[in-house]
């Protein structure tokens, strides 16, 4: 039977499933990491920051991709030092180091306008491949969420635009899981299933940052809400 969680509880076996509430005081952590791994079809993780409306204040309050606000880490995504939380904020100049701005795109992360939010890089094959493992990784710096603007967070998959024109769907990512981390510690703190098969369905809300009415804990909901249309649906839509 769904219910809340607390990370810290004894009796907490780390697993999650859809309904529950995983509680965490907001002395205990600073930093969540929150990682999607599935095979086989390529898909994009994003994030809608929402106001209490359940709505998108601003454009850029999605991140994703493509959004205009990025991350520059400090060293590349290949590179052995590699840390996504160390980094500086960047913008596109065309007399920069990239000699256009996908380029840029490529090799910069997205960010929320509050910088709470650090995106994905795509770490999906080039080829078509059902045994590889894919991954991708947000992280949600908690205490720079701005509380004033942000109610909510909302986490999203959605299959590739080139993957949706080859005729895939959710379905075709094979064994999908979330688990999400305290990033200071790499402490796991929970993880779930997204069993179902969302037939049809190429975009799918996997996720919830929220505050609980009284402000004083975090909670992340897991989710299993689907839609067509991919990310421009549910920014245009359902948000």
């Amino acid at each position: 039977m769904p219910k809340e969680k607390f990370f810290t509880d004894t009796d907490f076996d780390k697993q999650l499933s859809i309904g529950d509430s995983l509680v965490f005081d907001k002395a205990d952590l600073r930093i969540l990491r929150i990682e999607l791994s599935w095979y086989g079809t390529d898909l994009d993780v994003c994030a809608f920051m929402l106001d209490k409306d359940k709505e998108l204040p601003s454009k850029d309050s999605l991140v994703f991709y493509n959004s205009n606000l990025r991350w520059k880490t400090t060293h590349p995504f290949d590179s052995e030092e590699f840390n996504p939380l160390k980094g500086t904020v960047s913008e596109w100049d065309e007399n920069g180091p990239y000699k256009n701005r996908h380029k840029w795109l490529l090799n910069t992360l997205p960010l929320s306008p509050d910088g709470s939010v650090i995106g994905s890089w795509d770490d999906a094959s080039e080829e078509d491949d059902d045994n590889q493992e894919c991954q991708e990784v947000m992280h949600v710096l908690l205490d720079e969420i701005d509380q004033r603007r942000y109610d909510s967070i909302i986490l999203a998959a959605a299959v590739a635009k080139k993957q949706i024109l080859k005729g895939e769907r959710f379905q075709d990512a094979k064994t999908p899981i979330v688990k999400i981390y305290n990033a200071d510690n790499d402490e796991l703190l929970a993880e779930y299933r997204l069993d179902q098969e969302f037939p049809g369905k190429d975009v799918v809300c996997f996720g919830e940052v929220k505050l609980t009415p009284n402000r004083m804990f975090w909670t992340f909901n897991p989710l299993a809400e689907s839609y067509n249309g991919g990310i421009e649906r549910l920014a245009r839509e359902v948000f």
